[in-house]
């Protein structure tokens, strides 16, 4: 991740999803029946990815001055903050296939559905109290050992988890047009609390962080990147740095004209990279951008994992990728972003024996 000389290029990646719906509906294949995900991974020899976002979290949010209740319902489940300005109410649902995956749900409902929730939101992003579940996280991660590595994830910047979790994109820019100044504080609130978290990140044991990340040129296109997230990534660069950390983004969204952005921003790791077909990134092009300075993680695309890719179009997809990843600098081999529910067993096996027949720096282009 910091560049440095490595006799095998690394090979790590995420199989959290799959094994979960598989392991959930009795349908993993032989003979890993009953064996956990980590454990196959050490047989395939696949490192392990302590994925913070998914992993037990090293800090969680409470609030002062502010009643907070969850319902679950028919797979829809709604959260209620009551506040002394009002009550926002918001619901997510999971699909039956995310459900059997332990994935997260999608927000279908927002707290924030007009000008009259100002009062409310304002209130409860300002009274955000950081709790530290370092020790817990550290016990979480300890089994890892030398098979891999675990990142902690901060969260998302301030101004995508406005349009993320609490408004969603239209209406962001919608309030933006029309009341900057409110969202300018709500996004000011949720940039406090990261500076929490992140000086508490700044406490573990963890060589890296991961910062952010899931963007798209087309809903997180470079003027708001520049306006909202380049000056935040700078300072929060200065601040791992200063830490002996390594700033992470997750980057399996279609960002093809944020890739340079990123770069001049300071960070170091570009994890779940994820390429064509499934984005307009070119792997090659992007090598040849980054130069040595950011490190590229993963450039597997999960649909080549899946019926949808021929076995011949998956085959010539691994011999394409090490060409055009060779001779190796910078690079960890991984899926972006994950191993899909519905990807061939046999290919996630031959994917691992392909990069063990090639994993030795320099790769053969």
């Amino acid at each position: 991740m910091r560049g440095e000389p490595v006799e095998r290029i690394p090979f790590i990646g995420r199989m959290d999803l799959w094994y979960t719906y598989h392991h959930n509906r009795g349908s993993l294949p032989a003979p890993y029946q009953q064996a956990e995900l980590w454990d196959i991974q050490r047989e395939l020899g696949i490192g392990i990815f302590g994925f913070g976002a998914w992993a037990y979290p090293f800090y969680r949010i409470e609030y002062d001055g502010v009643d907070v209740t969850r319902t679950v319902q028919g797979g829809a489940t709604t959260t209620i903050y009551d506040t002394p300005h009002g009550r926002l109410t918001c619901t997510d649902v999971m699909s039956e296939e995310l459900h059997e995956a332990a994935g997260n749900g999608a927000r279908v409902k927002f707290p924030f559905k007009g000008p009259q929730d100002y009062g409310a939101l304002h209130w409860l992003l300002e009274h955000a109290r950081i709790v530290g579940n370092l020790d817990a996280y550290e016990r979480s991660v300890e089994p890892i050992g030398e098979d891999g590595v675990a990142i902690p994830y901060s969260g998302h910047l301030p101004a995508h988890e406005l349009m993320l979790r609490y408004m969603g994109y239209e209406r962001f820019y919608y309030e933006l047009s029309d009341r900057e100044s409110q969202v300018e504080r709500a996004i000011a609130a949720l940039d406090d609390q990261q500076q929490r978290i992140l000086a508490l990140a700044c406490q573990c044991s963890a060589q890296a962080i991961e910062v952010g990340g899931n963007y798209t040129e087309q809903m997180t296109p470079p003027p708001i990147f520049d306006r909202f997230f380049a000056s935040f990534y700078r300072r929060t660069a200065e601040l791992l740095n200063k830490a002996g950390k390594v700033l992470v983004v997750h980057g399996d969204g279609d960002m093809k004209l944020l890739l340079g952005r990123l770069m001049d921003c300071g960070v170091q790791v570009v994890e779940a990279l994820t390429p064509q077909p499934m984005t307009s990134i070119d792997v090659a092009d992007t090598r040849r951008l980054w130069q040595d300075r950011v490190t590229m993680w993963g450039g597997i695309p999960s649909v080549i994992l899946t019926p949808t890719s021929s076995e011949e179009q998956f085959e010539r997809y691994l011999e394409d990728l090490f060409c055009a990843i060779a001779p190796g600098d910078r690079f960890i081999l991984g899926f972006g972003d994950n191993v899909p529910t519905d990807a061939l067993f046999h290919r996630v096996r031959r994917t691992a024996e392909f990069y063990w027949e090639h994993d030795h720096y320099p790769v053969q282009g």
